[in-house]
């Protein structure tokens, strides 16, 4: 079976990967850590394959990276995800338009998922679906609120819930 050959001495790397499992606070970081640490301490990769739930190549790879680039090379990498279609600046404007409670200033007669969507694309010409609308109108603070089409009980107005509910 082949030996490794380091780039960087195992001791030096075996001493750095110590101090590091006492300073972080990443668990999958430092899980990495503790395994290239083992290999570097005498400990073949596919002994500890059967101990941890770890493949074999992946336990020589951490060493790899640790040998050539660092063992902060080992770190999970932040995901970015799909970049914003609607700037802050621009998500800042929707809000005041939405906190005026004025909707028929710009021709609609309430602020919902429909509304939102078609005020965005006249101006900003940016293209929101009416549910990611929807969630828009919730992450800025609003929550929907629907018109009550019969009369509310309990409010002297029986003779008009009578004739509601005839028709």
């Amino acid at each position: 079976m082949p030996s490794r050959q380091y780039k960087t001495d195992p001791c030096q790397l075996l001493a750095e990967g110590q101090i590091l499992i006492n300073t972080t606070d990443d668990a999958k970081f430092q899980h990495k850590v503790e395994l290239v640490n083992l290999v570097l301490s005498g400990l073949s990769p596919s002994f500890l394959s059967q101990y941890c739930a770890e493949s074999k190549n992946t336990i020589t790879s951490w060493v790899k990276t640790a040998d050539e680039k660092g063992f902060d090379a080992l770190r999970t990498k932040k995901q970015t995800g799909r970049p914003a279609k609607l700037s802050s600046e621009e998500l800042a404007q929707i809000k005041s338009v939405l906190g005026k409670d004025a909707p028929k200033e710009y021709g609609y007669s309430v602020w919902d998922g429909p509304s939102l969507s078609d005020y965005i694309a006249k101006t900003y010409s940016v293209s929101l679906c009416v549910r990611q609308c929807q969630r828009l109108l919730h992450n800025l603070g609003f929550s929907l609120v629907r018109p009550q089409v019969f009369p509310g009980k309990g409010m002297g107005n029986e003779e008009e819930r009578e004739s509601f509910k005839k028709n």
